[in-house]
């Protein structure tokens, strides 16, 4: 027996400045506010047509480390246990609040 087909929406490509795509789980992807309002907008937004966001303004390393997160967060929502520490680089902790402020995460 095949396995089913993903349907079209379930993946979002997220593009970085510097070229790098990110193919994430659009359940992953909806927990950023400004993501969810540019894909859940049918006609106002390019990206909700075409399921891919390009953000010109942040770095692969600094939009890997949101992703990143974005699935701690899901994977640790309704934890009852003690939740591990999400670990930043200090090099990068400055650029990455940044776009989490932008991002609404």
């Amino acid at each position: 027996m095949a396995a089913p087909a993903a349907t079209e929406n379930e993946y979002v490509t997220l593009e970085s400045a510097d070229g790098f795509q990110f193919v994430i789980h659009r359940e992953a992807a909806m927990l950023s506010g400004t993501i969810r309002n540019m894909l859940s907008s049918p006609g106002q937004f390019q990206e909700a047509a075409e399921g891919a966001i390009q953000f010109r303004d942040i770095k692969a390393v600094i939009l890997e480390k949101v992703c990143k997160y974005w699935y701690y967060r899901a994977r640790h929502a309704n934890s009852v246990t003690e939740i591990p520490h999400f670990e930043i680089e200090p090099e990068y902790a400055l650029e990455t609040l940044m776009a989490a402020d932008f991002l609404d995460t």
